[in-house]
């Protein structure tokens, strides 16, 4: 156990100076395949097309696989913090705790290797890339990762919680995105003569006002969803009336319901608005992740081994989801599964520029998931 988190503590500074973004993680999965080598274990490199990798270390006998994964993406925000580790690329640093992450699950994988004869079964690291911009999943996904697996769990970082502390609850766990682009179509006219134009920017802020309603009068009030327009873009001249408007935003939801109704919902209110306004509109969606569905066998299982003596972590049941989202939820829909919340105890928060996963942690989290690894089979979810 010392030498897994000597090791992963080591990884995490080196991922931390020099952090990659979603789909450019080539170093990132280098370090990671030679400190894996180093152990004796072997990695399969390049899932899906893209920088994932994944290992399986097999137990003594025939036993359920237990996936593991952990994201190795960075985010371009510039860091704020001096440290001995402190991000060396301007403009780019952990900000998601992505290098906590994979360096845990590098632990595990050493440790796990070292214990093959105390478990049954086998245990699959995977660690993918693009997590931030949700493709990552699926190309692991593609590339064979859940080929066998039988329930796969994932750790996040958490900074409201502290070290020794683990965040669990059933269903929702993190809210589905989606993103869309509303193109609004008019006639431009000079500033001084309005009615001959036909304005796309009193339609788009028409919309933005229509949409606010969207959640308050479709969604029932104990579910939850969030509509959002991010993004405003019109007219090139303080004198012209632009002939065109065009509105993005995103989509959240808890319910794959919810997240239907609210998408066919938005189409029609902004083309109703629109067309009331004189002007054509057209709706483009990009669909993103699903929400994150834990499975309440899991996180009772999560739940039993976190606070078992083996690992002596408060467990800390969670009141609400995030609205936040995480492409693990494409593995969910593939095998049973959940997410839980590591504590890091740090003061500044996810995707800001002083957050830092820490070292602490390190330790928690090896532990929690090497014995979730070799805990067993789930009874209730035997097939």
């Amino acid at each position: 156990m010392v030498a897994a988190v000597e090791t992963a503590t080591s990884l995490r500074h080196t991922l931390h100076r020099f952090p990659e973004l979603s789909g450019h993680e080539s170093e990132t999965a280098g370090r990671v395949a030679e400190a894996l080598a180093i152990g004796g274990i072997p990695t399969t490199r390049n899932l899906g097309g893209l920088h994932g990798l994944m290992c399986t270390i097999h137990g003594h006998k025939d036993g359920p696989c237990w996936a593991l994964r952990a994201d190795m993406d960075a985010l371009p925000i510039h860091e704020e913090r001096e440290c001995a580790y402190t991000s060396t690329y301007p403009g780019v640093m952990h900000a998601c705790g992505h290098d906590g992450h994979t360096a845990t699950l590098v632990g595990v994988a050493l440790l796990l290797n070292q214990m093959r004869d105390q478990f049954s079964g086998s245990v699959r690291c995977l660690f993918q890339p693009a997590e931030e911009t949700v493709s990552g999943a699926k190309s692991v996904i593609e590339g064979g990762g859940l080929e066998g697996v039988d329930y796969i769990v994932m750790s996040h970082g958490w900074p409201d919680l502290a070290v020794g502390t683990i965040g669990v609850r059933y269903g929702p766990a993190m809210a589905s995105s989606d993103s869309f682009e509303i193109l609004i179509t008019g006639v431009g006219a000079h500033a001084a003569y309005p009615h001959m134009a036909k304005d796309p920017i009193f339609a788009g802020t028409s919309i933005v006002v229509a949409l606010q309603q969207l959640v308050s009068r479709n969604v029932n009030p104990v579910d939850s969803a969030v509509v959002s327009i991010t993004m405003f873009h019109a007219g090139t001249a303080r004198n012209i009336i632009p002939g065109e408007a065009v509105l993005q935003g995103t989509l959240r939801t808890l319910k794959p319901g919810t997240r239907a109704l609210l998408m066919a919902r938005l189409d029609e209110v902004v083309c109703s608005v629109a067309s009331g306004c004189g002007v054509s509109a057209k709706v483009t969606w990009k669909i993103g992740t699903p929400p994150v569905l834990n499975n309440r066998c899991v996180v009772d299982r999560i739940a039993s081994v976190a606070s078992s003596s083996a690992v002596g972590a408060s467990v800390q049941w969670l009141d609400e989801p995030t609205m936040g989202a995480e492409d693990f939820s494409h593995y969910l829909a593939c095998v049973p599964g959940a997410m839980l919340r590591l504590g890091t105890e740090c003061p500044y928060h996810l995707h800001t520029p002083k957050y830092d996963f820490g070292d602490p942690a390190l330790a928690v989290g090896i532990r929690l998931l090497s014995e979730i690894a070799m805990s067993g089979g789930v009874p209730e979810l035997a097939r």
